[in-house]
């Protein structure tokens, strides 16, 4: 009995010692955090177009362009049509069916004489990104155009507090826009002196993209 004594008692020490060993003296900080991530967001708020008329009076030919609001509201223009003047040919950009959709339309191409549709995208997001531009088409004479350099997709940043001014040099896509930048991406068709290219009728897809500027 005496050795059983002995064996609890020591086991009742080491239990003991244990919970002095494990036992501190604690205080603790609680730290609440807040993560807001950034975000990449391209928007189009002009959409612009060309018209060339021939003034019947001086055989001139008179090239417009103009810019309007998503109504359709006229914000800006350089040139007038000719008070005697015939419209021979047009490129338009509106408004497409769809959110973040623009409908693009060239009627009457015809050679050496460049016809370009426009919008004016607004980028919002709160990180820099890279827009870049894709273009696919079905129909060969099209893709021919743009592998020879005679079409293609440019862009500028652009001032809209003084008068739609440039404020950076006109490149191919890509380009960099930062928060509340505005530029303006035209697609732009410049047709060789080439018979084959009478009566054509094509159509493409054009996407604009705006990519994190440090994953592009």
């Amino acid at each position: 009995m005496k050795k059983i004594g002995l064996l609890c008692l020591a086991l009742v020490l080491a239990l003991g010692a244990l919970g002095v060993g494990y036992a501190a003296w604690t205080d603790t900080i609680t730290i609440e955090g807040t993560v807001n991530t950034g975000s990449v967001d391209i928007n189009v708020e002009y959409y612009s177009g060309t018209d060339i008329y021939k003034n019947l009076t001086t055989e001139e030919m008179v090239t417009v362009h103009w810019v309007k609001d998503a109504a359709g509201s006229i914000k800006w223009s350089s040139g007038q049509p000719p008070t005697n003047g015939l419209l021979v040919a047009w490129a338009a950009a509106a408004p497409g069916k769809a959110d973040d959709t623009v409908l693009v339309t060239y009627n009457g191409t015809f050679p050496c004489q460049a016809l370009v549709a426009d919008i004016i995208v607004h980028y919002e997001g709160t990180i820099p990104a890279m827009v870049t531009a894709e273009i696919d088409t079905d129909d060969p004479w099209l893709e021919d155009l743009w592998n020879a350099g005679d079409a293609g997709v440019y862009g500028a940043l652009f001032n809209m507090e003084s008068g739609f001014e440039f404020i950076g040099p006109i490149v191919e896509l890509p380009i960099q826009m930062h928060y509340c930048d505005y530029a303006k991406v035209w697609l732009w068709f410049h047709l060789p002196q080439d018979d084959t290219l009478m009566n054509q009728t094509g159509s493409f897809n054009a996407t604009i993209t705006a990519i994190q500027w440090n994953k592009y």
